[in-house]
This record gives structure tokens, C-alpha cells and sequence, in this order.
């Protein structure tokens, strides 16, 4: 689970929400928001998201849908300008957890 106080999720249940309003999030953004939260703070590669995001079936997720469902977390999170995920340029990104932009 992860709970800032204004951003919910329970991965077991896969569930999530916003200010009390329920979020809708795809198996990949689930994946991908559980190495964000269980690694705060630090820089994850590209390489290591990609590596860590190959499910079980091997289901080959790609730099594009890589890009794609950072982007979709990011607007389904990211507002009253609350920032979670920081880029960090020719690196990766870091989950910072709901900081002022």
C-alpha cells in the first residue's frame, strides 16, 4: 500500500485514489507505480523500469509504452500542481511523492 494523505493505492486490491476520488489504473500502471513507490527518491533508468516491467507472461513492454504509461500516470495524478514523478533528463525518472511543482 502507499498513502501520501492525498494519493491512495492498495496493490493487492488494485485500487487507487485521489483526493477520495477513485482513480482507474491499467495492470501496467499499477506495476509501474509499485517500483516508483517502493523506491522513492531514487533514480530508475529507463533500462531498469523496462527490466522490471516485463510481466510474468513476458509481455515485452517497450520504451513507447514505457513513455506512454508514465504520461498517463502523470495526468492522472499530478494535479493542483502536485508533482510525483520527476524526470531526470538522459537518466530516467524518480518518484518524489507529491511535492509543490
Amino acid at each position: 500500500k502507499y498513502n501520501d494523505g492525498t494519493f491512495a493505492i492498495d496493490f493487492k486490491e488494485m485500487t487507487a485514489s485521489l483526493e477520495g476520488k477513485a482513480l482507474v489504473f491499467t495492470p501496467l500502471e499499477y506495476r509501474l507505480l509499485k517500483i516508483f513507490t517502493k523506491n522513492p527518491q531514487n533514480v530508475l533508468t529507463r533500462q531498469m523500469l523496462l527490466e522490471r516491467l516485463w510481466d510474468i507472461d513476458e509481455n515485452f513492454v517497450d520504451e513507447h509504452a514505457l513513455t506512454v504509461a508514465v504520461s498517463r500516470v502523470r495526468n492522472k495524478i499530478e494535479t493542483n500542481g502536485l508533482q510525483y514523478i520527476k524526470t531526470v533528463y538522459g537518466m530516467g525518472y524518480m518518484w518524489v511523492g507529491g511535492v509543490q511543482k
